[in-house]
């Protein structure tokens, strides 16, 4: 049903009328146009007339309009974009099809699946306890869920619901992933992180190395693996003195056992390297790339040499020098970047005349009689420990001065490792050129940055619970939103005015859920998209936005 305006000729004249019409089809499918009402000529209608029809119609419609401007009344203002976005990605990976399914039988009394989703996507858009979650609610428009029946204990109860059936969701995660984006398998980035607590924390959480140099406070260990793209196939919440050397074996039994992944190769930092490690690998027949630690390693320390004799340029590595070495079926390939060393080279300068500019203060200090030689030689030892160059010097103070001795041949190995690193590897170079291992392993960083993606932007930390069930959702609700932000960054790469995934969220947030009241009754309607916005929904496979929600 709609309005239109006819024409019609008379006299030389042409005249609009104005008339309600309806299309429909006869029995031949051919379309007709039926008149339902006249009104009359356009210049000889009465507008109160028709003013005084749609007031009354009104009264009959589904949808409220108002009759005049003055009474519609404008209510809440909702975050809209993103949330259609983040829904709709929520929809494609099926992750409350997968909680419903694996939760069959578990008598809630609310829907778990809902409550997640609620949470993942507070962690997507804007981090907050999950107290503050009932908060953001009615800060929001969450297409296709109703949020005024959400309460503080749903939520938890939901985590509880989550984390038990955490590996099947991770399974059928990665199955949807193979199915919507192919991720390329043949590499698995995994590291290891650590997460602090300000209280005690729960039973897992202890003392132990500590990535964000807090080590006066009880942490977790967060291990991760993540494909090529980035995409994270499974994590774990180990205790926080948890080493890292000992978490590579099992998590190469999860990929074997849980996602059938063999035919991979495992890329890993300097970090995990162990005999254990390297033994588990091997009897899993896991192909890998790992770094070695370039000092205090038996194996590096047969690489050594005083000179960069046998290394050449690799030119698809950006200039990079490289040196491959080959010991019973495992290559070694060592790694040489010129600007690197050089910037090393210049900051370990800076700290030596440092250390001198401070030694000739404290010298003029002890002939003044301001110290005594024990509290010279005391001082200068600090001074060479707050730089970091313990190992190089050996100080002595001879007649009043203070002579430093190098150590030569430290120092000659340290001038070589500048800008190096060592890669080890069991595949062979018909399968791995020595470059694509190099390449392979600078990939490594998508498992760093999701890390970074976690700790900075979904701000895995502060971690409200204080029971080890609830630690471990928490970081799962993170996990999760990770991948739901991962997908939205997939979609919009090649976009020009999309960085990131958080730049095409900040753009679909001047999208508007507005709340209109009209007739006594609320209308939700958008505000109008600009050509940023649709170019986002349009990359999505978003469908286009109704006026009227």
């Amino acid at each position: 049903m709609y309005v239109r305006m006819s024409h019609k000729k008379t006299q030389g004249k042409t005249y609009q009328y104005l008339q309600l019409c309806e299309s429909s089809r006869n029995e031949k499918g051919q379309p007709r146009v039926r008149v339902l009402v006249n009104f009359g000529r356009l210049d000889q209608l009465d507008r109160k007339r028709i003013e005084s029809a749609v007031q009354a119609l009104v009264k009959y419609a589904s949808s409220p309009l108002p009759s005049r401007i003055e009474e519609l009344e404008h209510g809440r203002v909702l975050d809209y974009g993103d949330m259609l976005v983040l829904t709709h990605i929520w929809d494609r990976l099926d992750l409350s099809g997968s909680i419903n399914q694996h939760l069959q039988g578990a008598k809630t009394g609310f829907d778990v699946a809902q409550m997640v989703k609620i949470m993942v996507l507070n962690r997507v858009s804007d981090p907050l306890s999950k107290l503050g979650i009932l908060r953001w609610l009615e800060t929001v428009h969450i297409p296709g869920t109703a949020t005024e029946g959400v309460a503080y204990q749903h939520l938890l109860r939901a985590m509880d619901g989550l984390i038990a059936i955490k590996e099947e969701i991770e399974k059928d995660l990665y199955n949807q992933l193979i199915n919507l984006f192919s991720p390329d398998v043949d590499l698995v980035f995994y590291d290891i992180t650590s997460s602090y607590f300000e209280g005690d924390g729960p039973e897992i959480a202890a003392y132990g190395y500590s990535r964000d140099h807090r080590p006066d406070l009880k942490q977790i260990v967060i291990a991760l693996a993540v494909t090529r793209e980035g995409f994270p196939i499974f994590h774990e919440v180990l205790p926080g003195n948890t080493a890292d050397v000992s978490t590579l074996a099992d998590a190469v039994q999860t990929l074997s056992r849980r996602f059938k992944i063999r035919k991979t190769v495992i890329v890993c930092d300097r970090g995990m390297i162990s005999q254990d490690n390297i033994e588990a690998l091997e009897e899993t027949k896991f192909p890998y790339i790992l770094a070695l630690r370039p000092r205090n390693n038996a194996e590096a320390e047969l690489l050594y040499q005083k000179t960069l004799t046998g290394f050449s340029a690799e030119p698809s590595l950006n200039g990079l020098f490289i040196k491959e070495t080959a010991k019973g079926g495992i290559r070694y390939i060592q790694c040489h970047n010129p600007d690197v060393a050089r910037e090393k080279k210049t900051k370990r300068q800076e700290r030596v005349a440092k250390i001198h500019k401070e030694i000739t203060r404290l010298e003029k200090r002890y002939q003044r009689g301001e110290l005594s030689e024990k509290d010279l030689h005391y001082r200068v030892l600090q001074t060479i420990e707050d730089r970091h160059m313990t190992p190089f010097f050996k100080p002595r103070i001879e007649s009043g001065k203070v002579i430093l001795y190098r150590d030569v041949e430290i120092w000659d190995r340290e001038e070589y490792l500048d800008g190096k690193f060592i890669l080890k590897t069991n595949l062979p170079p018909s399968q791995c050129t020595a470059a694509e291992a190099v390449l392979s392993y600078k990939q490594l960083q998508q498992v760093e940055r999701a890390f970074r993606e976690l700790k900075d932007f979904l701000k895995i930390r502060p971690v409200y619970h204080y029971t080890e069930e609830r630690v471990k959702a928490h970081v799962f609700l993170c996990v999760l939103a990770y991948l739901v932000e991962k997908v939205v960054e997939q979609h919009c790469q090649g976009l020009p005015q999309v960085t990131s995934a958080r730049r095409a969220l900040s753009l679909l947030s001047r999208l508007k859920a507005i709340e209109c009241l009209a007739g006594g009754r609320t209308v939700t309607v958008t505000n109008r998209v600009d050509k940023e916005i649709t170019a986002i929904l349009t990359a999505l496979g978003v469908q286009p936005i109704k006026k009227m929600l």
